[in-house]
């Protein structure tokens, strides 16, 4: 269902203006309504075509038992056609592509059905009798087939007018009473009174239910958009997160064992210094849309963005068992995708690089800080250790912790080196996969010398250590 162009769209979500709580103000939401109510009696009118036809079939049952001594035999043969009638026309109504004729089939189905009730009980000259009968034919009508008012009254109208007409020949031909004439009338007259005043609270309850559908999906609309702007600032899978556990799951945090790829921009402050904001920002932007399209290829989390630098889970907040293995898929390929970004920005005055970083082991995961604002983080030696092996790795190097090479198969041209790192109390064995590097030759005994091809990747650098581009690109022009 659309919101209509007359649904006023106000903090409040106040309700549109009706008459009488009958009809709206606005045309185009008086449209919609009746659209939606279409749809929305759907399923009634078909139990009520069910209904018409068990209620015909109990007819056709009193008749076979004598109820009717004139025209017996043609009840025999209508009652039947039109029980026929009636259930054709609920298999009809259960059709979407006929969901526009329901109304039509009711009313149609409900006054020939009131017309029959009138002309096979004429010839007995019981007008209580033509009564009840007319008296049922109303009740579907403005109850069970859920017809609008102006419907109900034009359809209900045409057979209590053939039944008053039955009545007032039934009078004159002196075949009743005075007091078989007034009962004649009272019944029905007294039938289409109070079924309409029925049919009347229907509909404004009708009415009432589709404001109260508007009012929920404009809140619905509300809470999508709020929660599709708040996920653009973290990542769809720290979001879909929150949405699913609640807050009371994200205030606990639980240890995942995973791999953390931090990656960094190399010579990114002197090409700022350089060049300005206004490249600093295009630059970011590129790069930006390189590393998350990239972690959502690969399943990882881009747990967050500082300035040039990026921090990608692999493992949480969704764990995986190869979390190890697709951590380094991911650092080449995101080492391919950033060289792209850094060799077509950089120039001879103001090289740019990438270097990354990658630990694996256990972290706790999860929402820490207050009732009033929380920081989805991952905490522990792991993370730290990825940051300080980005911090230190050269254009075109992924340094990989002790963790990450010993869940590895060793590739060629892997180098091992023990370093000390700032905030890590023990030296750490590094390994080093320079991506910049010559290709190693492998050779098989008997066979021609093979090559085998090194995967490129971009992996951040240090600023102090930067790899001068092979090819670099004009120096962008100022804007």
């Amino acid at each position: 269902m659309t919101r209509p162009d007359g649904w006023p769209v106000v903090s409040d979500l106040s309700s549109p203006e009706t008459h009488w709580g009958l009809k709206f103000t606005d045309e185009s939401v008086e449209t919609d309504y009746k659209v939606w109510r279409r749809d929305h009696v759907h399923a009634f009118m078909q139990f009520a075509m069910y209904g018409a036809a068990g209620a015909a079939t109990c007819a056709f049952v009193a008749v076979v038992f004598g109820a009717l001594s004139h025209l017996r035999t043609l009840a025999l043969i209508l009652i039947p056609v039109m029980v026929l009638l009636l259930v054709l026309g609920g298999v009809v109504t259960s059709i979407e592509s006929r969901a526009h004729q329901v109304l039509a089939l009711g009313a149609l189905a409900n006054v020939m059905g009131g017309c029959l009730a009138v002309g096979l009980t004429y010839q007995m000259n019981d007008p209580a009798l033509t009564g009840a009968c007319v008296t049922m034919a109303v009740f579907f009508a403005l109850t069970m087939f859920r017809l609008p008012p102006g419907l109900a009254v034009a359809t209900v109208g045409s057979y209590i007018v053939l039944d008053g007409v039955a009545v007032f020949r039934m009078h004159s031909q002196g075949h009743i009473t005075n007091q078989q004439f007034a009962v004649g009338l009272f019944i029905p007259v007294t039938a289409l009174l109070s079924a309409m005043v029925l049919n009347l609270a229907i509909e404004w309850i009708t009415r009432q239910t589709y404001v109260d559908h508007l009012i929920i999906e404009a809140q619905q609309e509300a809470l999508f958009d709020e929660r599709s702007n708040m996920a653009r600032f973290i990542s769809p899978d720290i979001a879909e997160t929150a949405h699913l556990s609640g807050l009371s799951m994200n205030l606990r945090t639980e240890i995942y064992s995973l791999t953390a790829v931090s990656i960094d921009l190399r010579g990114f402050t002197t090409f700022t210094q350089q060049h300005g904001a206004e490249f600093m920002v295009q630059v970011l932007q590129e790069y930006y849309a390189v590393v998350i399209d990239a972690a959502k290829e690969y399943g990882a989390t881009v747990k967050d963005f500082a300035g040039d630098g990026a921090l990608i889970l692999v493992g949480a907040p969704f764990p995986r068992p190869d979390h190890t293995r697709v951590g380094l898929r991911l650092a080449r390929h995101m080492i391919n995708r950033v060289r792209e970004v850094t060799d077509k920005w950089a120039t001879p005055e103001t090289p740019l690089g990438v270097g990354i970083g990658i630990s694996s082991g256990e972290c706790a995961v999860g929402a820490i800080g207050t009732a009033q604002q929380l920081e989805y983080a991952a905490v522990g030696t792991t993370v730290n250790l990825s940051a300080r092996l980005c911090s230190i790795a050269q254009d075109g190097q992924i340094l990989m912790g002790p963790g990450t090479a010993r869940a590895l198969e060793e590739s060629p041209g892997w180098t091992r080196k023990v370093l000390t790192l700032a905030g890590i109390p023990e030296p750490v064995e590094v390994t080093i996969e320079d991506t910049r590097a010559p290709k190693p030759i492998l050779t098989t005994p008997g066979t021609v010398p093979l090559q085998r091809e090194a995967v490129e990747t971009i992996a951040p650098d240090s600023i102090a250590e930067l790899a001068e581009p092979s090819e670099p690109a004009p120096r962008p022009e100022a804007q």
